[in-house]
């Protein structure tokens, strides 16, 4: 069994243009926000998925030590690979997804040509470990629970690790509750990769406003959406509002307000008709933000057009504040005497 470490995400099925970030996994990522792991759960045209595990440190690309795994020559093949991330808001190294019978090369492999649309948007043009899509799981958030321990005798800051049977009553513990949670035995379900399908081929869906509300502004991010965040930000300098914290865990924008406090904000790139979309999809993603938040926090939905009275209630009177761009400005409505959503 093989540990590998990458920044954390939520479906690693890309990232340019995908409703996803990455977060943590070294110096590169923070500097770059981006990594070679961004696709390591999704299923490409050949049947495989491709992951990547960062092995450059300083000018040198390091070798995996194949021998560890049973391997000889290059590779090694039938390995569990097990990949970690931390988790940013609750902390601890946790198990995030795996591949089952995976090729493990001792050496960078490059792609003859790049395996998905979606590897060629992300420039990702080499890989470190190959399994059959089939044979990959990703756990949703709610399901990461098995956190990694740390110190003596565990993964250190090289960010794989194959650990020995003989190891810690710690250690041993963890990997009997690894194999256990790859066998499906302890509750939480893996999600197989899903090769980026949106499903707008199912019936009725190019009829149902929703669904093409959906299909326009929430299956990818657009550029509307970072043209909006940034415009919002740039109000925000000017207000008064304190660390700002753009994209991170998943939520578009975290600041502090002097008389609200804590906000997390949603940003919805929309037009006037499908405004209420808008609001009801960005409602689900606050409560679920809010909820892993580590502190009590107001919930706030930007929109790129101004609401109508009846859609501007459907956020305040749930206790969501709404904001919109108004004469060169926003104008930031919340609700009456209340001063947590």
């Amino acid at each position: 069994m093989l540990f590998c470490n990458i920044g954390w995400m939520s479906r690693y099925e890309g990232l340019a243009g995908r409703p996803d970030k990455i977060v943590g996994g070294g110096k590169w990522v923070t500097e770059n926000e981006t990594g070679n792991e961004v696709c390591n759960f999704l299923a490409c045209r050949d049947g495989y998925v491709y992951g990547h595990v960062e092995t450059i440190r300083g000018k040198k690309d390091r070798k995996i030590r194949i021998e560890a795994l049973g391997g000889s020559d290059d590779f090694a093949d039938g390995i569990d690979v097990v990949w970690t991330a931390t988790d940013p808001d609750e902390g601890g190294r946790r198990i995030v997804g795996w591949y089952r019978n995976a090729t493990v090369f001792r050496e960078r492999q490059q792609f003859a040509k790049p395996p998905s649309k979606q590897h060629k948007r992300d420039e990702i043009s080499s890989y470190r470990i190959r399994a059959l899509a089939n044979d990959a799981r990703r756990l949703d958030l709610e399901d990461r629970t098995l956190v990694m321990g740390r110190g003596r005798g565990w993964m250190g800051h090289t960010p794989w690790w194959a650990p020995s049977e003989e190891g810690s009553a710690e250690v041993r513990r963890f990997l009997k509750e690894t194999r256990a949670l790859l066998g499906g035995l302890s509750g939480p379900s893996g999600r197989r990769p899903s090769g980026g399908k949106t499903g707008r081929n199912s019936p009725g869906a190019a009829g149902d406003p929703y669904v093409r509300y959906v299909e326009a502004y929430e299956i990818q991010i657009t550029p509307k959406h970072s043209t909006l965040q940034k415009r919002f930000e740039r109000f925000l300098a000017t207000d008064g509002a304190t660390e700002l914290r753009p994209n991170v865990t998943n939520v578009d924008l975290r600041y502090r307000d002097a008389s609200k406090g804590a906000i997390l904000a949603e940003i919805k790139p929309c037009e006037r008709a499908n405004a209420r979309y808008a609001i009801r999809t960005a409602m689900g993603q606050l409560l679920d933000y809010r909820q892993r938040a580590k502190e009590r926090a107001s919930l706030l939905i930007v929109l790129e057009t101004t609401p109508n009275d009846e859609d501007q209630l459907l956020a305040t009177s749930n206790g969501f504040g709404i904001a919109y761009p108004a004469k060169g400005k926003f104008e930031v409505l919340w609700p009456p005497e209340t001063k947590v959503a």
